[in-house]
């Protein structure tokens, strides 16, 4: 017995030490990219090597089981390494998840209604800090509110994006936590949620798993849903969504039950209270032949139809209702914003601020390098943007064939990638930026991020040659390559924060 475990773990060292020289090379890599530090913070180093080493060493058999391991351990220690507040708008979106957790689920224009607890006062002033702070470890939940008119920029998202924070939250005060623990308990549970989304999308996206694990894998991604704010549970809404389209296109004749579309469109009305543009997805069954959902095509059309009316429907009405709740203008510009005038602009001289826009969709789907920059937007791992393209082209290469997609289909995908491309450009010209200038304020290159998936499909080819080349990279090496440039991006917040 004892022989065969030594030969196990002989065996078990030998087809991984590729994968721990990769990692150790990396964080010297990272070492001599991200810190001028003489002083290096060592046992932040070993520890991070030694977990990510046991990570790979051990990793599931199973893409869906192996994603969540590295999501769940990356995404925690994100979750636990960044400052507070460090992540973009977190203060409000904690705000917000406090707020549904003291039972506040809709908002108003009464600022006086808008109360949360104190503990959101005590966490904001200290913004900055890190988890090895003293400060509020003895610090305990106090019921005494105040008025946060703050909470209001959130307005664009239902409560159900913060429920998995409120949760923690609510967790958290139920066990009489101190404030600071109960604040990353909400961040953890909203990683938890997002985990679950992923796991639930890669079990149906059939063949293309590898495509949908890399894209939840993305180190923004993970980092987002480390943390409070609603993108974590979006984008799982997002990838969910496209999986089961994924699911759908790659189906034979007669062969889509009825409950995928009814789930698909359900989805999309989630993502109008979530990702607002994203509700766009809603158009894609409408460009699957109509024979795969079955031998009735006239009900089968009808019914994507009306599932695109009433979606549509719906979102026109959570537009409304969300636009009465009027943000605060916390800063100066934005009182030279008015959608009405921006609107009248873009009529009048349709040439020239039909170009603004066109030109900001443009760069911003061929330029996606700030999805490596995190804090305030002013650190991260940007510079290793070419070789994440790299990295994407051989994904690419590894899945390329494996579904057929006609042209009807490509055209459709096209078209919903233009559509929520110029929609989340539009949204931000009307409401981010001021009246008549002639660039974009506020667009950034992880609003688009959910659009991947649908940007490979695009591509994808049934080449003879491409063929040949298909899965010449293993399941665990890919994951591999996507836990490097996770560990890249703890190691930037660890060189920022704690050298």
């Amino acid at each position: 017995m004892e022989k065969n475990e030594k030969f196990s773990a002989i065996e078990l060292i030998k087809n991984n030490y590729k994968y721990v020289l990769s990692i150790l090379a990396t964080i010297i890599m990272a070492v001599v990219l991200y810190t001028n530090a003489v002083d290096l913070p060592k046992k932040f180093l070993v520890l991070l090597f030694l977990i990510a080493s046991s990570l790979i060493i051990v990793l599931p058999r199973k893409i869906e089981y192996a994603t969540i391991a590295i999501i769940l351990v990356m995404g925690g220690m994100s979750a636990l390494i960044s400052p507070i507040h460090d992540i973009p708008d977190e203060y409000v979106h904690q705000a917000r998840a406090v707020y549904i957790a003291e039972g506040d689920f809709n908002l108003t224009n009464n600022i006086k209604k808008l109360k949360v607890s104190e503990d959101v006062k005590r966490i904001s002033e200290h913004t900055g800090q890190t988890l090895v702070n003293e400060t509020l470890k003895e610090t305990k939940h106090n019921s005494k509110e105040f008025s946060y008119s703050a909470i209001k920029m959130t307005n664009a998202y239902y409560s159900i994006s913060y429920l998995p924070q409120a949760f923690g939250i609510c967790l958290g005060n139920f066990l009489n936590l101190p404030v600071i623990v109960t604040y990353y308990l909400g961040r953890i549970c909203n990683l938890l949620v997002y985990a679950l989304l992923i796991f639930l999308a890669l079990k149906i996206s059939g063949s293309l798993k590898q495509v949908i694990a890399v894209v939840s894998l993305i180190p923004m991604n993970i980092y987002l849903a480390a943390s409070y704010s609603q993108d974590g549970f979006a984008l799982g809404i997002v990838l969910l969504t496209l999986s089961i389209f994924m699911n759908m296109i790659q189906k034979k004749t007669d062969s889509i039950p009825n409950g995928h579309l009814l789930l698909y469109y359900l989805l999309c009305a989630i993502l109008v209270l979530t990702k607002f543009t994203y509700f766009l997805l809603v158009l894609l069954p409408f460009f699957i032949p109509n024979e795969k959902f079955g031998k009735n095509r006239k009900l089968i059309l009808l019914n994507k139809i009306l599932g695109i009316i009433i979606v549509t429907a719906f979102a026109a009405i959570w537009f409304k209702l969300y636009g009465q709740v009027k943000t605060p203008q916390l800063a100066d510009f934005l009182k030279q914003v008015n959608a009405g005038k921006q609107i009248h602009n873009i009529i009048s001289q349709p040439l020239l601020y039909g170009r603004v826009v066109l030109r900001e969709m443009l760069v911003n789907l061929f330029n996606l390098d700030n999805i490596f920059t995190f804090g305030a937007l002013s650190y991260g791992i940007s510079n290793l943007f070419t070789l994440y393209a790299v990295f994407a082209v051989i994904v690419y290469l590894n899945n390329a064939t494996k579904v057929i997609i006609n042209w009807w289909t490509r055209l459709g995908i096209l078209l919903v990638i233009a559509g929520i491309t110029g929609a989340t450009v539009l949204a931000l010209y009307l409401t981010w930026t001021p009246v008549g200038e002639l660039s974009v304020l506020g667009v950034q290159s992880r609003y688009l991020i959910g659009i991947l998936p649908l940007v490979f499909l695009v591509f994808t080819n049934q080449n003879k040659q491409m063929e040949k080349v298909k899965d010449f990279l293993s399941t665990k090496a890919v994951l591999n390559i996507a836990l490097l440039f996770n560990i890249c991006m703890i190691l930037s917040t660890i060189f920022r924060y704690y050298n």
